[in-house]
């Protein structure tokens, strides 16, 4: 949700209380309300709580593809996984709708050598514009 110099700035602060004074204040001066911005804050920490419990596997479940779709998009109103490599996430009742549709693919079959589900995102230009603008509703607090 941050911009690359937000999260750069962020990410140079060492000190535990400070750096939650930074993240309090990112929120603030984009969500001028406190109440909403408390409101937007507790969303934002369920799903990324929420993503870490379905989606960690070598790395923490925030930090992959499905935890970041579930975070700026709640879960998915319907998944397809009718194949074994590919798995469809739909937040539209549209299936051929490509901003509202993703598009997950594993590269690697389970097997003792890696044992995760591990589903990457399908990329497309699509998806830059629409994880922008849900990007800007949190950012915003519009989000509900």
């Amino acid at each position: 949700l941050m911009t690359e110099k937000e999260y750069e700035k962020l990410m140079a602060i060492d000190n535990d209380e400070d750096l939650k004074k930074a993240v309090d204040r990112f929120w603030l001066s984009n969500i001028k309300n406190s109440r909403i911005a408390k409101n937007v804050i507790e969303l934002y920490y369920s799903r990324v709580e929420e993503a870490n419990k379905q989606f960690s596997n070598y790395k923490e479940g925030w930090k992959t593809d499905q935890g970041m779709i579930y975070i700026l998009f709640g879960p998915p109103w319907y998944v397809d996984k009718s194949s074994v490599s590919e798995m469809i996430w739909s937040y539209s009742y549209n299936f051929s709708d490509p901003e509202k549709n993703f598009l997950f693919i594993s590269p690697t079959i389970n097997n003792k050598y890696f044992p995760f589900d591990n589903y990457l995102l399908q990329r497309n230009n699509y998806y830059y514009n629409i994880s922008y603008q849900q990007s800007q509703l949190w950012r915003s607090g519009r989000i509900f």
